[in-house]
């Protein structure tokens, strides 16, 4: 088993986490702005993509398992960004922005071999330990993305949150605003230098239960652990066959087949569950 503390690129690589920061903070300035992003991050996706003139279709499916987040891969020159719409939401914004990050090195020509062979976001590489460096890049760049330092830092201030004694409380407060799941908001609070890594290791070892019935009595982030399970979303693919049929732009045979391919990708995501 790995640590999320010793297992990140902020522990095992200090270099390459500052120059994965620089990217993260580059990224934000052109591509976000100065909000908070949560579910946006989806939006942001598809901008970046509309700006790289880059293909890209988001979909958004409940597989069954709840180890697995994402994935991507290229066919014929469009991008393909697959969610498990069965996680929690935060689990989602999270999954996305890690694969924005080998969207990202995909389009700048960084690294085209990662999405062209397929990524795949699995439970272990978030919590556990990252199987590639650009995996290892791609979780520190989610979590500075969506929760940039100077936004953290602005946040804590604003609540009144004391540095030197935070709480799962505060954690929870810190998740209600950026969206971030338990774990990877302590870790950006560590990366961050406002606790040390033997807090950090108090907040973690705090038993799940309790985090829970913390969060059920306060209220906090509770809205970002919902599933969205009952959203089946393919991107541009239905939009486009219902905008087709609207319009009477397709034949009776054409309008069967692109049902039917539509229904095949659905088959296919249930047998990947």
């Amino acid at each position: 088993m790995g640590d999320i503390l010793d297992e990140s690129l902020f522990s095992k690589q200090p270099k390459r986490f500052d120059e994965t920061n620089q990217k993260a903070k580059s990224f934000v300035v052109n591509f976000c702005g100065s909000t908070i992003i949560r579910g946006s991050i989806f939006e942001v996706v598809t901008n970046y993509a509309r700006v790289k003139e880059l293909p890209l279709e988001i979909l958004r499916y409940p597989f069954k398992d709840e180890e697995l987040w994402a994935f991507t891969f290229v066919k014929k020159g469009t991008v393909f960004l697959c969610v498990n719409s069965e996680l929690s939401l935060c689990k989602q914004f999270f999954a996305t922005a890690h694969e924005l990050y080998h969207i990202y090195c995909y389009a700048e020509d960084l690294n085209v071999d990662t999405i062209t062979k397929g990524s795949l976001l699995n439970s272990k590489t978030v919590d556990d330990r990252a199987d590639s460096q650009e995996d290892l890049e791609a979780n520190a760049f989610a979590g500075l993305l969506l929760m940039p330092d100077a936004m953290l830092d602005e946040q804590i201030r604003i609540y009144g949150i004391a540095r030197e004694q935070i709480t799962v409380d505060d954690v929870l407060t810190l998740m209600e605003l950026f969206a971030l799941p338990y774990k990877a908001t302590v870790l950006r609070l560590v990366e961050n230098g406002i606790i040390d890594v033997t807090r950090a290791r108090n907040l973690l070892n705090e038993d799940k239960c309790y985090v829970e019935e913390r969060m059920e009595l306060t209220g906090k982030a509770n809205v970002w652990q919902q599933d969205s399970r009952d959203l089946s979303y393919f991107g541009s693919l239905l939009d486009d066959m219902e905008y087709n049929k609207e319009n009477d732009l397709l034949t009776t045979g054409r309008e069967s087949s692109d049902t039917e391919l539509l229904e095949s990708i659905r088959k296919g995501f249930q047998s990947e569950g």
